[in-house]
């Protein structure tokens, strides 16, 4: 899935006069991915997706991709965001605020139900509002086992792994 930030930047880069298939590049997407992409993201934005449209009122197209840009909140993944408001059972997106989500931690919201890879994509969120998950350390063995993978995969790509298996045998100790 392609973030609604990467769409807009897309989209304000073809509004200034690039390609689809080179604003896509520029943004490490294929052109394919782009011309899918871009005109749900219009639709979205209740903007029409034509390029001969974009051309003649370039402003108009930047503006509405400026605003999603502005708001911390569509960083996510449109479906991870609505699913962490369904989850969080908060009203609408504008509740959600990476000040908020800091206070779960990473157990909590994989017990209910976001994946893996949701949770990378939450932690890159916070990380890039200077926040993070709720420091807490797994209780339940399937995340102990996630723990423990992830210190294997840094050791496996040749990271310095020794801080968090210290970490993590302290805690076997205790």
């Amino acid at each position: 899935m392609i973030s609604d930030m990467t769409k807009a930047n897309v989209l304000i880069a073809v509004a200034g006069g690039q390609s689809v298939a080179e604003a896509a590049k520029s943004y490490g997407l294929s052109a394919a991915q782009a011309r899918g992409a871009l005109p749900r993201f219009c639709q979205h934005l209740k903007l029409r997706w034509d390029l001969e449209d974009i051309r003649a009122n370039p402003q108009k197209y930047i503006d509405a991709a400026t605003a999603v840009l502005s708001s911390q909140k569509n960083s996510l993944r449109r479906v991870l965001r609505n699913n962490l408001v369904g989850k969080l059972k908060l009203r609408s997106t504008d509740e959600l605020t990476p000040q908020y989500v800091s206070n779960i931690s990473a157990e909590t919201l994989l017990s209910n139900g976001f994946t893996e890879t949701g949770l990378v994509e939450i932690q890159e969120w916070l990380l890039a509002n200077g926040l993070s998950c709720k420091r807490k350390f797994p209780e339940k063995s399937e995340y102990l086992r996630m723990v423990q993978k992830a210190i294997i995969l840094l050791d496996a790509f040749g990271l310095d792994a020794s801080h968090p298996k210290a970490q993590l045998e302290s805690i076997d100790e205790q």
